[in-house]
Formats: C-alpha cells, sequence, structure tokens
C-alpha cells in the first residue's frame, strides 16, 4: 500500500516507526520523512480546507517538518556521504511551494543558478532572498551578514555577465562589421566583474578555529587538507563530501554528523556541554536518540585511529557531551551555505 492510500493515523504511525528507527539506529531516513511530510500536509491541507480548523497546528508542524528536511537534507538524499547540485535544487525549488517567502532557500538556489551559468534565474533567486529575508520570521532561514553582502555582489556580478554575454553575442551580428562598437564605456564594468570574482573566490570559504572565523578560498582549504598540520584536527565541508582528518587519517561524516561535531568544537565545553536541547532545532530529539548519534559519531572517528575527543557527562539532569580541547582544530565550510547550529 503506497503513502497516499493510507490515513492520517496510519502515517503518523509510519513517522513513529521512523522515529524509533532513528533512536536504534541513531540516524534518520530523510528521503522517507520527506515523502511521508508531503503526503500528510497533502492530506492535512484538504482537512483544513473543508474548515477542520482541529487540524491546523498539526499541519503546521508538518509544513515545518518538511520545510526543514528539504533545505537541509535534500542534498543527501541519494547518499547521505554526498552532495547532489541538481536534487538540492529540486529539494530547494520544492521548499519554496511549502514556503514562497523562505529568503535561505532563494539564496541557495541563486547561488546554485549562478553555479551553472544561469543568470537570469540567478538574478531573480537573489533578489528574493533579499527582499523576504527582512520579513521572514524564522531565524533559523535567515541571510547571515556574509550571504546579504555576497548576494549584493552576486546580483552585480549577474548584471555584468549578461551585459558581457549580450555584448560578446552583439559583435556578431553582421551589423557589427559595418559599425564599430564603443569598447572602452564596457571595459571598466568587465573590471569590475572580474573583481567581484576574485572576491568571491578569495572569501568562498569560512576557516574556523576555537578563537578566531576567517575567510578563504577553496584553494587554501585543499591545500590545507592536502599538507594538514599535526595534532590538528581539520573538518572539511566540501562542494561534495563532508570530512574530518586527524594525523593521516580521514573519515566521511553524514551531514548530521558533521553539523553536530562542528557544534561540538565550536559552541560546547566542560562548563556549558551540549545537550539534545541544543540539536532540537524544529522538534524534540529523544534522549535515546540524542546519545545514539553521538555514539555513532564517536564510533566512526574511533574506529579510523582518532583520538577521544568528545566527554561525555550529565547537565540539568540530561545526557550531555562536549569537546575537551584537547588538540586545535579548524572548521572549512562554503559562505554560501551556513551550517547548521552555528
Amino acid at each position: 500500500m503506497s503513502l497516499g492510500d493510507k490515513t492520517i493515523e496510519e502515517l503518523e504511525e509510519i513517522e513513529e516507526e521512523l522515529n524509533e528507527q532513528e533512536e536504534e539506529h541513531g540516524f534518520s531516513n530523510y528521503s522517507m520523512k520527506i515523502e511521508l511530510y508531503k503526503e500528510m500536509y497533502r492530506k492535512l491541507s484538504q482537512l483544513v480546507r473543508q474548515h477542520n480548523e482541529d487540524v491546523q497546528s498539526s499541519l503546521d508542524y508538518v509544513k515545518r517538518k518538511l520545510i526543514y528536511c528539504l533545505i537541509h537534507y535534500g542534498t543527501y538524499l541519494k547518499t547521505e556521504f554526498q552532495k547532489d547540485d541538481y536534487l538540492a535544487r529540486s529539494c530547494l525549488e520544492e521548499a519554496l511551494k511549502y514556503d514562497n517567502r523562505n529568503p535561505l532557500a532563494s539564496y541557495r538556489l541563486g547561488f546554485l543558478s549562478y553555479k551553472f551559468n544561469d543568470y537570469i534565474k540567478a538574478i531573480q533567486f537573489f533578489q528574493q532572498a533579499l527582499d523576504h529575508d527582512q520579513y521572514h520570521k524564522q531565524h533559523l532561514y535567515q541571510l547571515n551578514e556574509q550571504q546579504q553582502f555576497n548576494a549584493h555582489l552576486y546580483l552585480t556580478n549577474c548584471a555584468l555577465q549578461i551585459a558581457k554575454e549580450t555584448y560578446e553575442k552583439m559583435n556578431q551580428l553582421p551589423f557589427a562589421k559595418i559599425q564599430e562598437i564603443p569598447k572602452q564605456e564596457l571595459a571598466p564594468l568587465f573590471s569590475g566583474l572580474l573583481e567581484n570574482e576574485k572576491y568571491l573566490l578569495r572569501n568562498a570559504f569560512y576557516k574556523i578555529s576555537r578563537d578566531v572565523t576567517d575567510t578563504c578560498s577553496k584553494a587554501e582549504c585543499e591545500k590545507l587538507i592536502s599538507s594538514p598540520p599535526p595534532e590538528t584536527l581539520l573538518l572539511y565541508f566540501s562542494d561534495r563530501t563532508i570530512i574530518a582528518l586527524f594525523n593521516g587519517e580521514e573519515v566521511s561524516l553524514t551531514q548530521d554528523q558533521g553539523y553536530m561535531l562542528s557544534y561540538f568544537l565550536i559552541k560546547s565545553s566542560e562548563e556549558h556541554p551540549a545537550t539534545r536541547h541544543h540539536f532540537s532545532v524544529v522538534d524534540t530529539i529523544r534522549p535515546n536518540t540524542y546519545i545514539q548519534s553521538v555514539n555513532r559519531l564517536r564510533n566512526r572517528m574511533s574506529n579510523r585511529g582518532f583520538p577521544s575527543l568528545i566527554q561525555r557527562t550529565r547537565f540539568q539532569e540530561e545526557a550531555a557531551y562536549y569537546y575537551d580541547e584537547s588538540y586545535p582544530f579548524y572548521i572549512m565550510y562554503r559562505v554560501d551555505e551556513e551550517i547548521e547550529y552555528r
């Protein structure tokens, strides 16, 4: 029986089963969750249209979960260890169907469109992101200052790229052979385009240590990865995968694990350890689910020869974990994809 043939109650039972599997195994089936929440949203919307106001709160809950999964996990639906830009674009476009004023979804679509040289669409998405950012109520989906600045740079570059392409096509017209086309007027604009591109490349990634947040190029990140300093933990959110390195050992991480490790490194300490509530972005995480997720991360790293870095304690009558600061670290991730829990 397909999801479409099931009742709301049966769909809720499937959600509970998925949550129990998450608690048992320490990771989520986001592909299944997205399909489940889409079907729940469809059925609950029908009930709301029939003036059944009692289900409005359930519809709001399902909508929050669906948008969250589409934006944060849509890039990893085919495999939990590797991004897919085309799948990401599809999921972000779908997220806008449920929240057409979501600035983060629009921003990421703008970045992907720019990456694929679709400058007209990129302009539309970046402008939407900036227009909606000041009105969106959920801080979770608002742009940070660097993204706001980059959105303006991308808008400028898109316009210049379109002007450049138009000028090049204009030079190919038969009329151009008998009519001199002025070049000096556009030269400064093209120079500005190159300077903007250089800035975006130089500042494409964050490079974060315990006390300092810098920006750097992708090339600098890869140089650090290829020649890592000894006794230093590196966590790299590349364009395709998430990896952690230490003293020649390397381990691939899921998006959940990468986010979790980055939070421990940046935010936690022995005095302020992280409980499950620090990771409860749109819904409450069960205690056992949190413990299993952390254990899976720790085991994955220890099995590859990493030292014990994340320690367990108790805080406010909850299981809690913290980075023991035994080694320096660097976290690197693309500015255009601000990571969760930062």
